[in-house]
This record gives C-alpha cells, structure tokens and sequence, in this order.
C-alpha cells in the first residue's frame, strides 16, 4: 500500500471517530431538550386549564375581584395595572409567541 493511500486511510478513520464523539454530544443535547419540551407542555396544560376555569367561573373571578377592590384598592388597581400591561404584551407579542411554542412542541415530539 502507497504511504498517501495509508494517510488517507488513518485520516478518514479519524474523522470517522470524531463524527462518532459528535453524536453522542448531539444525543445528549437532544435528551435535555426533551426534558425541556416536556417543561414546556405541562406549563402550556396548565395555562389552557387555567384558561377554562376562568371561563368557566366567570362569576366567581368577579366575585373574588370585587372582594380585593372593596379591601385593598390600591392592591387591586396595581394588579389590574399588571394584568392589564401583561395582556397588552401578549397581544402585541402574539405571533411570535405562538412561533416559540410550536418550535417547542416539535422539539419535545422528536
């Protein structure tokens, strides 16, 4: 065998244990962002129940808000204030809000 022909065979097999380290990191990074889809879906369960239930409640939340006003309204004004500012945001952020969940969700579905 020439001395280039073995070069070639000792480089290619060099390569072909770094590409062998390369997936092993790739596996790992793949399984901590599974951990973190899965993060992500709970914490997105949770927010679509807690979405119905103040549907579904309606009446209670009024309740409950009318209660906070009549007892601490500087409280409550400051929580509407917050309230108010977060669905500003959210409204304005929308799209790319939902770009970011959907991502997640196809990383926690590999």
């Amino acid at each position: 065998m020439h001395p280039e022909e073995v070069r070639l065979l000792l480089r290619k097999q060099r390569l072909q244990l770094r590409i062998a380290e390369q997936r092993v990191e790739c596996l790992a990074v793949l399984r901590e962002l599974e951990g973190l889809g899965a993060t992500v879906q709970q914490v997105r369960g949770l927010g679509e129940r807690l979405l119905a239930l103040v549907r579904e409640h309606a009446a209670l939340g009024a309740v409950l808000a009318g209660a906070m006003l009549l007892w601490r309204p500087r409280r409550a004004f400051r929580w509407a204030r917050r309230g108010w500012l977060l669905w500003l945001g959210l409204r304005r952020h929308q799209a790319r809000l939902r770009t970011l969940l959907k991502m997640a969700s196809r990383l926690a579905g590999i």
